[in-house]
C-alpha cells in the first residue's frame, strides 16, 4: 500500500483543504448569479457604502490593488457597478451599484447566508462541543500570528 502522508492530520493541512473546499462550494453558489468569490465582496461593500471611492476599497482589501481594480472593472462590464469620476477630485472614482447590482445584492446575501449555515452545521455536527464563537476565536488567533 502507498505510504500515508503523515501530515494529513495536521491543522495546517486540514485548514488548507477546508478553506479550498469552502471556497469551491461558495463559487458554486455564486456561479448562477454571474459573480465569483473575488467579486461578491464588492457587491456587499457598495450596497452598504454607496459612492465609496475605488482607493478606499483598495485600502480596505488585503488583496493587491491591481486585483481590486480588475474585479471592479469586471463588475462594471457585467453591468453591476457604476464608476464615475469624483466631482470633488478628478483623480478619484466613486462606485455605486447599478439597478442590476442592487437586484443582485439580496441574492448574493442569500448565497452567503446559505454558506454560513452549512459551515455552522459542520460545527454542530461535532456534538455541540465546538461553538461557532469558539471556532471563530481560534481562527482569529491564527490570523493574529502575522502581527506578532
Amino acid at each position: 500500500s502507498m505510504m500515508r502522508d503523515k501530515n494529513d492530520q495536521t491543522i495546517m493541512k486540514q485548514l488548507h483543504v477546508a478553506s479550498n473546499i469552502a471556497l469551491r462550494v461558495l463559487e458554486r453558489r455564486l456561479k448562477p448569479l454571474g459573480v465569483n468569490s473575488s467579486q461578491y465582496f464588492f457587491v456587499l461593500n457598495l450596497h452598504d457604502d454607496p459612492g465609496v471611492t475605488q482607493d478606499q476599497l483598495v485600502r480596505e482589501d488585503s488583496r493587491h490593488q491591481s486585483n481590486v481594480n480588475r474585479e471592479i472593472s469586471r463588475l462594471v462590464d457585467l453591468g453591476f457597478v457604476d464608476k464615475r469620476q469624483s466631482t470633488t477630485d478628478g483623480r478619484r472614482y466613486q462606485l455605486w451599484l447599478t439597478e442590476a447590482g442592487e437586484d443582485l445584492y439580496p441574492k448574493v446575501k442569500a448565497a452567503l447566508d446559505a454558506q454560513e449555515k452549512v459551515l455552522s452545521e459542520c460545527l454542530t455536527a461535532a456534538d455541540g462541543r465546538v461553538t461557532q464563537a469558539d471556532f471563530l476565536a481560534v481562527l482569529h488567533r491564527i490570523t493574529q500570528l502575522d502581527s506578532k
